[in-house]
């Protein structure tokens, strides 16, 4: 009982910890295409390619933690 509450508390900081990931992701793909400024379609579609990819693995990331919390509380 005392384990699967220790358990139950690193759910919301597991999640946390992928929105600052996913966060410093976006600012690392902003820098870089910064560089692009002289192609202003290439770079917006290039931001929001990568940014879409992101997007969904950032939310396979979170059920695939989900998953593993729940598998542990079990």
């Amino acid at each position: 009982a005392i384990v699967k509450k220790q358990i139950t508390r690193l759910k919301e900081p597991c999640l946390k910890c992928v929105d600052l990931v996913v966060q410093e992701l976006s600012n690392v793909v902003r820098i870089c295409t910064e560089r692009m400024s002289r192609y202003p379609r290439l770079r917006e579609e290039t931001d929001r390619i990568i940014m879409s990819h992101v997007r969904s693995r950032e939310q396979q990331c979170k059920d695939q933690l989900v998953l593993l919390i729940d598998c542990e509380l079990a």
